[in-house]
């Protein structure tokens, strides 16, 4: 099945996408999150119920879409090893880490601020250096504890297309404090429009992942794609990890971390940044994966400045009270 929640003039409601692209809606239902809890049965009765008896039906492009589920929590991982290789050239490494093909990186972000397909992305503070990167998402759909990741498989509730914007001066200049990033990742992600559920690209299975292009774009110019195949950790394996000596609650995001080819950061350290400059206002940004449909998102300008607490440093030794005005270390 292939999910979407769509804006109607009875409020939010849910939908699904037939194979011409055509939306069948319910009348009543709005949360997929009801359905959780088991192996994917509650969400394939739903599905075959509205099929059967929808209160309307429109083409895809037709309506407004939502972000189509709310997840309580986010983990992001990192498992497209050729996304990585440049920033792992950079710090003179020849190959990864071998913690990198042991097991799967990663860290919380924040679920609070997570945005709808179509919703305008704010250039945080006084970030100058904002980015996309393009990743798969997988909700969960049941709880998981100390799973091991064949026993995690049945977890997968569906995937959709995940953006996590990133501010790279202010993550990077927050990452010199050797904790991981907080600020540079927080001030919002975004979410793909169409929740596919595992049995509708079953056939696709290859790799670590599935056989699906993904794609981005700014300003109607690709910058880069990929196959999700690629990966070098599957959603099973980074479930499992995630649930080890703890638990992950349904309805969990679970990001795949960036593509090849997804990212301003990776395609400029390959290229140029001339020719792959960071996001500014005004830009489009458009990223897909075959089947999940597209975030398409405006960047806007900062209505916000540099956070007001900032002391100065001087000799290594914070000076408490001190006003923006006397700091000289800028992020």
């Amino acid at each position: 099945m292939r999910f979407v929640k769509a804006q109607t003039a009875q409020g939010p409601r849910l939908g699904v996408v037939n194979a011409d692209d055509v939306v069948a809606l319910s009348a009543t239902e709005s949360r997929l999150e009801t359905y959780f809890g088991d192996d994917g049965e509650q969400l394939e009765r739903l599905g075959s119920a509205i099929l059967a008896a929808p209160a309307s039906q429109s083409a895809l492009t037709d309506l407004r879409l939502l972000q189509p589920v709310d997840p309580p929590s986010m983990r992001d991982f990192m498992v497209f090893e050729e996304h990585i290789k440049p920033s792992w050239k950079r710090s003179g490494l020849t190959h990864g880490p071998d913690i990198w093909y042991e097991q799967p990186l990663g860290y919380f972000s924040n679920a609070a601020n997570l945005m709808g397909p179509d919703q305008a992305v704010e250039i945080p503070g006084d970030a100058t250096k904002l980015d996309f990167e393009l990743e798969v998402g997988a909700i969960v759909g049941h709880e998981v504890r100390s799973a091991s990741p064949a026993q995690a498989a049945g977890s997968i509730a569906g995937f959709l297309i995940l953006c996590d914007w990133s501010a790279r001066d202010t993550q990077l200049h927050e990452m010199e404090g050797l904790l991981g990033p907080f600020k540079g990742k927080d001030f919002g992600s975004s979410l793909g429009p169409v929740f596919v559920t595992p049995d509708e690209i079953e056939g696709r299975r290859a790799g670590n992942g599935y056989d699906l292009l993904m794609t981005s774009a700014v300003n109607g110019r690709t910058y880069g794609s990929d196959r999700w195949s690629s990966a070098y950790w599957s959603f099973e394996e980074l479930i499992s990890y995630a649930s080890w000596n703890s638990v992950v609650t349904p309805g969990s995001l679970i990001g795949s971390g960036t593509c090849q080819g997804g990212c301003v950061l990776e395609l400029s350290s390959r290229h140029s940044p001339e020719e792959f400059p960071w996001l500014a206002s005004g830009d489009e940004v458009s990223l897909t994966i075959e089947t999940m449909g597209e975030i398409r998102a405006h960047v806007e300008a900062s209505q916000r400045g540099a956070w007001p607490g900032l002391k100065s440093v001087e000799a290594g030794t914070a000076q408490p009270g001190a006003t923006d005005h006397d700091r000289v270390d800028e992020p």
